[in-house]
Parts: C-alpha cells; sequence; structure tokens
C-alpha cells in the first residue's frame, strides 16, 4: 500500500525531519492520555474530561498554524515553538490549580496541532505532488511508533510523583528543538508558489498523483479549486483530527468552507450529525481512560499505559487491511460494521464496571477493540467524504475534522461530569448510547444512499 521506500523521483521517503514531530507527536499521544488525567483526578474525574476536552479543543490552533507557515515560510521556526508550548505545558501542569491546568491542556493541544500542522505542509508544499500520499504514510506510521515508545515512558512515568513525572516528560517534546534545527532546512521564502508536480521524463510516463481506490481523502484545497487527495490517513490513533493528512488547509483569498451549505446538503450533513455522535460517545472512554481503568476496574496506569502501548502497535498494521477491505467492501460497511463493534463493547465495558471484581484482561481487551476500530473508522470516513461530496472534498474533510474536535470536546467534558455525578458504569453507557445514535442515524440516511460509483 505505501510502494517502495525510495521514490521514483529518488530519495527516501523516510526522512530525518521526521524524528523532532514523532517526538511531538508521542508527548501528545503518548504522555498526555496517561499522565495529564492521572494528575487531574487529585481535582476529580469532572476535572479530568475538562482538561481532555481543552486539549482536544486545542486542534484548532491548525488553521491559524498553516496561515502563519504560508505567509512567513518558517517551517522551522514554528515547529520550534510547537515544541516549546508542547514542552513547557506539560512542566507547568502538576503545580498548576484547576483553571490554569485547562489553560495547559489548551496550549499542549495547540502545540501538538500546529506541529502536525507544519509537519504536513512539509510534504505538501515541498514535494511532487505524485509523492504526496507515500510520503505522508511514512511519516504517520513513524508518528505511530513515537506514540508507542512514549506510552511506554509513561509507564514510568506513572509511577513517579506528578511533578517528576511530568518534568521529566517534558524533556520528549523539548529535545524536538535542537532537532528541529538540525533536520529542518529552511523552507521557502514567503510568496513562493507550491513545488509543482515533476515533468515526466521524456519517454517515461509519470506517476499518477491518485492510486485508484476508496481509499483517497481530500486534506485540502488550493486557491484555483484542485483538491489534495491523501491515500493514508489517521494513523495517530483517535486524535485523528490532528493527523497530519487530516488537517484541512485552505490557501489563497478562498474563504474557508465558503461553500458549507452546499456541501451538508444529502447524505453528507447525515453523516456529520452521525460521526459527531458517535465520536462523542467514544471520547468518554479515551479521555477517561487511565483514571477509568484505575477506579472502575483496579488496573493501575502503568499497567495501562504499557497495554495501551501494546495495542497502539498491534493496531498499526490494520489501516493497511482497511485500506483493502474499504476497496472491496465500500466505506460504508466499514463505518457500519465499526460503530457497531464499538456499541457493542462500550456497552460491554458499561456492565463490567457495574459487575465490578473481573480480571482485568477483559475489559482491556475490550478497550484494544474499540481502538482497533479507529483503524476502519479512520481510513473509511475521507473515502466516504470524498464520494459524498466529490465537487467540494477540501471543504468537506475540513467540516469532518472540525466535527470531531467539537465532539471529542463534548464528549470528553460529559463523559467526565457523569462519572462524577453517577459513576464509570454509566459514563460507559453514556458513550455506548451515544454511538448507537450515531449508527442509528448513518444506516437510516447515510447507508441506504449509496456513494457515487467508481470513487
Amino acid at each position: 500500500m505505501y510502494g517502495s521506500i525510495v521514490t521514483g523521483s529518488r530519495g527516501s521517503r523516510l526522512e530525518p525531519w521526521f524524528a523532532p514531530f514523532a517526538l511531538v507527536n508521542g508527548s501528545a499521544v503518548g504522555l498526555v492520555p496517561i499522565l495529564l488525567p492521572v494528575v487531574a483526578d487529585r481535582y476529580g474525574v469532572a476535572h479530568v474530561g475538562l482538561v481532555m476536552g481543552a486539549f482536544n479543543l486545542g486542534a484548532f490552533a491548525a488553521p491559524a498554524t498553516g496561515a502563519l507557515a504560508d505567509k512567513f515560510g518558517t517551517y522551522r521556526l514554528l515547529s520550534m515553538a510547537c515544541a516549546a508550548i508542547s514542552a513547557v505545558t506539560l512542566w507547568l501542569f502538576p503545580i498548576a490549580g484547576s483553571a490554569p491546568q485547562l489553560v495547559l491542556a489548551l496550549g499542549n493541544g495547540a502545540g501538538f496541532a500546529g506541529a502536525m500542522t507544519i509537519a504536513n505542509l512539509m510534504i505538501v508544499e515541498r514535494r511532487p505532488k505524485a509523492e504526496w500520499n507515500s510520503r505522508l504514510g511514512w511519516l504517520e506510521m513513524t508518528l505511530g511508533a513515537g506514540q508507542g515508545c512514549a506510552l511506554l515512558v509513561a509507564a514510568w512515568l506513572s509511577t513517579l510523583s506528578a511533578r517528576n513525572a511530568l518534568l521529566i516528560g517534558a524533556f520528549i517534546p523539548a529535545a524536538a528543538i535542537p532537532l528541529a534545527v538540525v533536520c529542518i532546512r529552511r523552507s521557502a521564502m514567503p510568496g513562493r508558489a507550491r513545488t509543482p508536480d515533476v515533468p515526466a521524463a521524456p519517454g517515461r510516463a509519470r506517476t499518477p498523483d491518485v492510486p485508484p481506490g476508496p481509499t483517497r481523502a481530500a486534506a485540502g484545497s488550493t486557491q484555483a479549486g484542485a483538491s489534495h487527495r491523501l491515500a493514508h490517513i489517521g494513523l495517530v490513533g483517535e486524535w485523528g483530527p490532528a493527523s497530519p493528512s487530516r488537517l484541512h488547509q485552505v490557501r489563497g483569498r478562498r474563504r474557508p468552507f465558503h461553500g458549507a451549505r452546499k456541501v451538508l446538503d444529502g447524505g453528507f450533513g447525515w453523516m456529520l450529525v452521525a460521526w459527531a455522535a458517535a465520536y462523542a460517545g467514544a471520547a468518554v472512554i479515551f479521555s477517561l481512560y487511565p483514571v477509568l481503568f484505575q477506579h472502575a476496574f483496579g488496573v493501575a496506569p502503568d499497567t495501562s499505559a504499557i497495554a495501551f502501548a501494546v495495542i497502539v502497535f498491534v493496531s498499526l498494521p490494520l489501516f493497511v487491511l482497511a485500506g483493502r477491505v474499504s476497496q472491496r467492501r465500500g466505506p460504508v460497511t466499514l463505518i457500519s460494521a465499526a460503530m457497531g463493534a464499538r456499541v457493542v463493547l462500550l456497552a460491554g465495558l458499561a456492565g463490567l464496571a457495574a459487575a465490578g471484581h473481573v480480571p482485568y484482561i477483559i475489559p482491556l481487551a475490550a478497550f484494544a477493540g474499540i481502538l482497533f476500530a479507529w483503524s476502519f473508522l479512520s481510513v473509511a470516513s475521507p473515502a466516504l467524504t470524498a464520494a459524498l461530496v466529490p465537487d467540494a472534498e477540501g471543504d468537506a474533510q475540513g467540516l469532518l475534522n472540525a466535527t470531531s474536535g467539537v465532539a471529542a470536546l463534548i464528549g470528553s467534558v460529559g463523559g467526565g461530569e457523569v462519572a462524577e455525578a453517577w459513576g464509570y458504569a454509566a459514563a460507559l453507557t453514556l458513550g455506548a448510547a451515544a454511538v448507537a445514535v450515531g449508527l442509528t442515524v448513518f444506516l437510516a440516511r447515510v447507508a441506504r444512499r449509496p456513494p457515487q460509483p467508481g470513487v
């Protein structure tokens, strides 16, 4: 699916500058999901939901970062700034009060989203269009590996005091600063046009811009309206809205989402409704993961972190499988099956939390299934978006990603409040119910309206 490591135009697709972004990504989706909830739990589980909701809200810094990069062309400096923000907010988090913790979590999420925006632009602005899909695939595999390694580090850090854990953890994104200096060359001067597609050599056919099949996704659009179709999506896990090839960038004078009303007509509007409900429901467990498993199932945070790391590493090949299944069965089938699996698994976890005193391997296995479902959702959702809105894929993908961010915020905060008031079983029940609503809407309003053939 990813092709060979060496491109047709020479040069490795696994590049040194991936390293600083892997460190920032590992901090955000490896350390943050374990350490921030554990530290924030001293103010109650409702506060945990608020903290993780603020972190998710930070994804909306992506457009501002992209605008700065487009205006000043300072990829290296912006990458260093994002890494510094990630490091400083981690370091200050355990010594801050409840309100400042929300600001710090928001800043950490913004640093993460900003870094992922730059990672995206480093490819689509500097490389020929024919190489985008493959290079983004390698980048996201590197980010996934960074997440898994950071989760293993989080397992150790969770056994330390909060202050020491996050002080040491802050060195991970901080290490990205000197790496960015060394590995990221100076970007093009402001106003320089995007690198054009490499012309075909005489007698040689040009590499096609987009591989066939339904795994294509629009991640942005140019002023002229040409879309960026990117095949490899969402490998950074449930924090998919901040994944590089899922970030929506609109260039030139074109107003973002100016055609939103037209885009929302028909099946895609209902898809957004279904996606929002299902994404919010899943956010309940992902935002509360370490404290939920500690209090409901007696699983220590270090064990939860190790289990999470193993699940992440095991899930990586599933993205390739999901692309193949989507091509054979279609994205509608994948989304329906993945949402259905999450309804069953979340409901099962709610029952286990209500029962108590169950072997911890059972709830961890259910959590693994919930995370594995993301492999299929992340591949199928942009594919279906492109099929439902073939004439405005960039705007549609941007709306889908924005919906994910808002839904994650609502699910995180709502799950924490319900867990605080009625317990973890009630929060998981709420999550299962929300995903069930999303699945019902999807089956009733989207699945019966098949995408255009051949997409």
